[in-house]
């Protein structure tokens, strides 16, 4: 049944039969007259023995002060009991607990895999995000638009399974507003998709270098003089890098001018750069490509690579704390 707005809930019948009893029983108690009460305490007295008008007197004093206090007690403690039904005091169900968000170590970000998709009508915003989510740590494994029947109105929804939770709410913890839902999917892989009302990514602190075997190292010969890229790319594996083709630039560069060019697509932007370091006076070079190969063109003052003992000097790899995530209250 509807009740009307501004009144107030519908209550338990337990608490108004246990008030409507106590009422009953108050009234029981004072119905006689305090006339009637006086003649049956003294009739009562001078029955059981004979006494002095004095005592009496006496005694009936004290058998009315008796029930002077005891029939106002009686009403005051079954309403009490009353009452204390009629709020819940005295109810046998134990009162609710309170629930808690629960914080815990989040999973590491690499180990997981997350599908970036775009509903937000921003050309490349998938790319972007993926490419930002990566130099997080995490582990973006397709980057695309979102199927047309998938509408996002905020910044970004997160879709996670059961066994996906944790995971989820540590990549929400990328992008202000983003919500999370439940899709019911097996494992603990996310689906992030753009909404209609992202702008950016939430600040982060600077991306750490990424290691020498995630990326691959080419190295082309662009000058007159023979066995450069062969030589080259052996001292690049024997730095720990993980290495690919050798011999003549496919592309066919002409550097007159260059000691090497390191070409690399928008996502090696930082392999890139480590890559240059061992060779002094390179220059970096952004093509359209979408992988993690390096392209290491010799020039024409191309002398060699820098000695490792010459190699600037790596910064301080950063230590970050446990990263952790607020489960949120299923209570």
């Amino acid at each position: 049944m509807f009740r009307k707005q501004g009144s107030e809930p519908e209550r338990s019948p337990l608490p108004a039969r246990a008030a409507q009893a106590a009422g009953d029983l108050a009234r029981r108690s004072v119905g006689r007259t305090r006339d009637t009460v006086h003649k049956e305490l003294l009739e009562r007295a001078r029955s059981q023995e004979e006494l002095s008008d004095d005592q009496i007197w006496r005694r009936y004093q004290f058998r009315h002060l008796a029930a002077f206090i005891t029939i106002p007690a009686v009403i005051l403690g079954t309403a009490s009991i009353a009452t204390a039904y009629g709020t819940g005091l005295m109810s046998s169900e134990p009162p609710a607990q309170a629930c808690q968000p629960v914080k815990v170590l989040a999973p590491a970000a690499n180990s997981f895999k997350i599908k970036v998709l775009n509903a937000s009508g921003i050309n490349g915003a998938a790319h972007d995000v993926g490419r930002d989510l990566t130099r997080r740590g995490f582990n973006v494994v397709e980057t695309s638009s979102a199927p047309r029947s998938l509408y996002v109105a905020g910044p970004a929804t997160i879709y996670h399974g059961k066994a996906g939770l944790d995971q989820a709410l540590l990549a929400a913890q990328t992008i202000n507003g983003a919500e999370l839902e439940n899709d019911g999917r097996a494992g603990t892989s996310i689906s992030f998709v753009i909404g209609a009302e992202f702008t950016s990514m939430l600040p982060a602190p600077p991306p750490k270098p990424p290691a020498q075997k995630s990326y691959t190292v080419n190295v082309y010969n662009a000058t007159w003089r023979p066995g450069l890229a062969k030589s080259t790319l052996a001292e690049f594996k024997a730095r720990g890098f993980t290495v690919g083709k050798q011999g003549n630039d496919p592309d066919r560069s002409f550097l007159p001018d260059d000691v090497a060019v390191v070409r690399h697509g928008p996502d090696a932007d930082l392999a890139a750069a480590q890559v240059a370091r061992h060779i002094q006076g390179a220059r970096l070079a952004e093509v359209s490509r979408d992988n993690m190969t390096i392209d290491v063109v010799l020039g024409n003052k191309f002398e060699g690579v820098t000695p490792v003992a010459e190699l600037p000097k790596p910064q301080a790899q950063r230590k970050d704390p446990p990263a952790t995530v607020m489960r949120p209250c299923e209570g």
